[in-house]
């Protein structure tokens, strides 16, 4: 069992998720060049990946898919608006893609067995993001262990909570700091765009979200998807760990909290075992 994050910022995201025999990537917001390294460092190449998950369009999520494409047969996996927006950037880039690869999903509102999706041994939910395009989110069940990552959400709801009551292991959006972004160099609209529903979840967010998942199964919460402009990575893991001591009444145990780096590799779960 795997659950690798290979890049997690505003620069490019990409995770690697691997149980049994199958491996799926999720979202390719990096270049092939360093898929590939990244994934060679586990002794696993393109060839060995079964689909590919995008959560949305965005070219921190995107744009390293092209190039996969061009060279490589993957399933693609993402709601309609995205692989449309997928395929015509390929046809601007005269880069000949196979349709048929491309598999349609909708956000599912039920978790059970009738509702979720299956590449191999891997489970797998898509669920409805809070963005300002189309995206998604995405659950998986790894044998016993649930997993999932949830980022560029600009506002959560119960909906959120619930899809992620039975998770164990969380990447979860920390992506701003409020202070921080009304005093760097961002132009006024972006800044608008960010903190608004259709933008970014912030520090203060994902510690309110760890704190309304305290006591169900959550063990690990990695902070990722973090702005090298308008958070830190120290700034993050102090704030949401400060936060939470100041503001949580509760005798639940709470995750471990930890840090998924902007651009190194990050070993969330690595049992070959």
């Amino acid at each position: 069992m795997r659950f690798i994050s290979l890049a997690s910022s505003s620069k490019g995201n990409c995770e690697l998720i691997s149980y049994k025999d199958t491996n799926i990537l999720v979202d390719c917001g990096i270049s092939k060049k360093k898929i590939v390294e990244g994934l060679g460092r586990y002794d696993l190449s393109l060839s060995d990946i079964d689909c590919i998950l995008i959560t949305h369009e965005h070219s921190d999520h995107v744009v390293g898919l092209p190039a996969i494409l061009k060279d490589n047969d993957i399933k693609i996996v993402s709601q309609r608006e995205t692989l449309m927006k997928i395929m015509n950037y390929c046809q601007d880039k005269n880069i000949k893609v196979n349709t048929d690869n491309f598999k349609i999903v909708a956000p599912v509102n039920i978790l059970n067995d009738n509702a979720a999706f299956s590449v191999g041994d891997i489970k797998f939910y898509p669920l409805k993001g809070c963005h300002d395009v189309a995206s998604l989110y995405y659950k998986f069940e790894l044998g016993d262990t649930t997993i999932a990552i949830l980022t560029d959400m600009g506002a959560y709801n119960d909906y959120t909570i619930r899809t992620l009551e039975d998770v164990d292991y969380l990447m979860l959006e920390s992506n701003y700091d409020e202070h921080i972004i009304l005093e760097n160099n961002y132009p006024a609209w972006l800044k608008t765009r960010i903190i608004g529903d259709g933008g970014h979840l912030s520090n203060r967010d994902s510690a309110n979200i760890i704190m309304k998942l305290a006591g169900k199964k959550l063990k690990e919460v990695y902070l990722s998807h973090i702005s090298a402009d308008s958070n830190s990575e120290e700034n993050a893991f102090s704030f949401v760990n400060k936060y939470i001591e100041d503001n949580f009444n509760s005798d639940k145990e709470l995750p471990i909290i930890k840090v998924a780096s902007r651009l190194e590799v990050t070993e969330i779960i690595n049992d070959r075992r």
